[in-house]
């Protein structure tokens, strides 16, 4: 059986930088998430089509280890995070090509570690030494839909 977990958090924002902001839903399109300064047929993250890098999925567990160190400064959409999911540990052993189904519908292929951004500096200096291979996962998107907090995840190699 695959691993599965839940989504903790939906996130978006208009702007750029961090936090993205908590939303009941968030709607995937095939440039990312609807509404969301990084996505689009130009990501302005990359300043490029960027198609892999859609969109970003974050570990609650990671969020959890963290804030245990730091206090509890972190919240979700804090990393800038589009979903942040529990269950599926901290991510790092998720391999590229990994296919992650949300609900019944979308469905969203693992392109990549998202690296540690020096921003994450503005909430506590410590953040990057803790995040070093944990920051979470870039994706692109396979099949479009909507994603909502409490929905179940499946992780796949073969979803399609």
């Amino acid at each position: 059986m695959p691993p599965a977990g839940t989504v903790i958090s939906t996130n978006s924002s208009t702007n750029g930088g961090i936090p993205k902001f908590q939303k009941d839903f968030i709607e995937i399109y095939k440039y990312g998430v609807v509404g969301d300064f990084h996505s689009g047929k130009n990501n302005f993250h990359a300043n490029k089509n960027n198609i892999n890098r859609q969109v970003t999925i974050v570990s609650n567990e990671i969020l959890k280890l963290i804030n245990e160190t730091i206090g509890e400064k972190l919240f979700p959409g804090s990393l800038g995070e589009n979903i942040l999911v529990e269950g599926l540990g901290y991510l790092e052993d998720i391999e590229n090509g990994t296919k992650i189904k949300f609900g019944n519908n979308v469905i969203l292929e693992i392109t990549d570690q998202n690296q540690p951004c020096s921003t994450l500096n503005s909430i506590d200096k410590r953040i990057l030494k803790l995040i070093i291979g944990k920051r979470g996962l870039l994706a692109k998107v396979i099949n479009t839909g909507t994603v909502s907090y409490t929905q179940l995840t499946q992780t796949t190699r073969d979803l399609v």
